[in-house]
């Protein structure tokens, strides 16, 4: 496991999984396609990335992790698990189910809260979807998420090194999710009664309000199925899905700076029924 290795060691193993998994899903992008034959906006991925790369060094500067105020709580035996005398493998599975369930009420609150939207609709911008929709993301969602999924850590005492571990599933799983990757139908049918699946995160991201409005999970479907937010769309209408918010948002807003400037854009805050 990392947690034996040198500090350093561990970084550098995550680091050499991260970028290996982007090369493997972005020949598997190439290979097997989800869609196809759409126009790419300019500076579209040029874009997406450099985003990403702003909230990776906020990474660096700012504690942005839940594995901190996780290992506080522990210290200070503060929260449920650290004040209930509970099974580890019961800890390590309530830490999971809690996390990824906060997760998913952070998200759906992005989409009901129009403050929290004009941040998040950067992320819905997206005309296309491929492995660098999963970079764009604006900066200002995580001055509420941050602070939200800390709480829950201390709130129920969650085990600082299950975090870790989770956190780190979930960043490959922001790869997985937004990959033009089209799975064999069976297996696809077969992932998604569980975890979420390219086919069904790009639902998600449909133009459409009823469609954009279900498929919160990023890594588990159970929520969304528990919830009845969870939306399936049948290959031939997926493909033909039009991505990204319709008339509400410019396709050419896709440069870092126009990224970064839309959550003050007027009207940012309102939705789209298309």
């Amino acid at each position: 496991m990392l947690s034996g290795l040198p500090h350093g060691a561990a970084g550098w193993i995550a680091f050499g999984v991260f970028w290996a998994l982007l090369f493997l899903l972005a020949a598997a992008e190439l290979w097997r396609p989800l869609h196809d034959g759409k126009d790419e906006p300019r500076g579209r991925i040029p874009g997406n990335i450099a985003l990403g790369l702003a909230n990776a060094g906020l990474g660096l500067l700012l504690p942005l992790s839940t594995v901190l105020p996780a290992a506080w709580a522990a210290r200070h035996g503060v929260g449920l698990f650290n004040r209930v005398a509970l099974p580890g493998a019961v800890v390590v599975l309530a830490t999971v189910l809690l996390r990824n369930l906060a997760t998913w009420l952070a998200h759906r609150a992005s989409h009901a809260v129009p403050l929290f939207w004009r941040a998040h609709r950067v992320h819905h911008g997206d005309v296309r979807l491929d492995l660098s929709t999963g970079f764009r993301n604006h900066p200002l969602e995580l001055a509420y998420v941050v602070p939200w999924l800390a709480g829950v850590a201390i709130a129920f005492g969650l085990d600082a090194a299950t975090l870790a571990a989770y956190e780190a599933v979930a960043i490959g799983f922001s790869l997985w999710t937004h990959a033009n990757l089209r799975l064999p139908p069976a297996i696809d049918a077969r992932l998604r009664l569980v975890l979420v699946t390219p086919a069904m995160h790009h639902v998600h991201h449909s133009s459409r309000r009823a469609e954009t409005d279900s498929n919160y999970g990023d890594v588990l479907s159970v929520w969304d199925r528990l919830f009845g937010t969870y939306h399936e769309l049948p290959e031939p209408d997926l493909k033909a899905t039009r991505f990204g918010l319709g008339d509400e948002y410019d396709p050419g807003a896709s440069s870092l700076v126009r990224q970064l400037r839309s959550p003050f854009d007027r009207g940012a805050s309102r939705r789209s029924e298309a």
